[in-house]
């Protein structure tokens, strides 16, 4: 049953009313804005499937390659096929993105490939680290290895990052040191909403370290590379800070499989998302009202 005071006139004075309907019609605004901020715009992508490197990208010394025992590894629709980009140590991939939209942050997103015999934080032959780079500023920095269960691997992934470890998957295998992982570091919060507003952004990805050893030893690649920029409002004021590689630990125990990756909630994506959805709402309900 209908409450009776519904059917009653409306007796509000004009003016309140008329606030009403300006805080109802600012709360839409607000919304369509931040529904706006929000907004993933896809920058670069390649599956390095096509018959030649994208220009964006100066590979060094890298190659084309077919994936091998990688094929098939990941997520539904982003998995390692065809092939992929792959690096000998000590070499920098470089990739140039030029007119870039309005946006605060910046995501890179890939599969990777570690291949072969690499040795960790190890004394001897002194470690191989993995970084990335925003314009000269490394937002990630971690050492992988796969020579022996022994040696220590700085990298800790966070839930349904790690796709195989210590596994033949081709290339210098079987057997020895030449064991191989996969990772979705895609699916690792680290890649994503990295603080950045310039209109270009130079990204590069190296393997670093006293014994980086030639390919037939030791390598990397990627498949599926993805980056895309977030915000549209003004530029954050500060820059990345540069990672520091955590304490060495014990080899981590390998996952079953992709899961959901470990992220902390904040009021960024899709949460601003939702909060864009959670006025309009309200705001319709209100206009409707008056």
């Amino acid at each position: 049953m209908k409450a009776a005071w519904l059917d009653q006139p409306d007796r509000r004075p004009s003016f309140a009313r008329a606030r009403l309907r300006a805080v109802a019609v600012g709360a839409l605004l607000f919304a369509g804005l931040v529904g706006a901020v929000t907004a993933q715009t896809t920058v670069f992508s390649t599956n390095f499937d096509g018959a030649s490197i994208p220009p964006e990208i100066s590979p060094g010394t890298a190659l084309l390659t077919g994936v091998q025992g990688y094929a098939g590894l990941g997520p539904a629709g982003n998995q390692f096929g065809g092939n992929f980009l792959r690096s000998e140590t000590a070499n920098v991939v470089t990739l140039q993105l030029n007119g870039l939209p309005a946006h605060t942050s910046i995501n890179v997103l890939f599969l990777f490939a570690a291949i072969d015999s690499l040795d960790g934080s190890g004394v001897f032959p002194a470690g191989d680290f993995f970084d990335v780079s925003v314009d000269g500023v490394t937002f990630f920095s971690e050492s992988f290895a796969n020579a022996t269960p022994s040696q220590i691997q700085s990298y800790v992934p966070p839930a349904g990052v790690e796709l195989a470890r210590h596994i033949d998957l081709g290339f210098s295998g079987p057997g020895s040191f030449f064991t191989d992982s996969a990772y979705n570091l895609g699916a690792d919060p680290v890649f994503s909403n990295i603080p950045h507003s310039a209109s270009s952004a130079t990204i590069t990805f190296q393997i670093r370290g006293e014994g980086n050893q030639s390919l037939d030893d030791e390598s990397w690649a990627m498949d599926n590379l993805f980056v895309s920029v977030a915000g549209g409002g003004p530029g954050p004021t500060t820059t990345p800070t540069p990672t520091t590689p955590p304490t060495a630990t014990a080899t981590p125990t390998q996952t079953a499989g992709p899961g959901p990756a470990a992220v902390v909630p904040t009021l960024s994506g899709p949460m601003l998302g939702l909060l864009a959805l959670a006025l309009a709402a309200a705001a319709v309900f209100f206009l409707r009202r008056l």
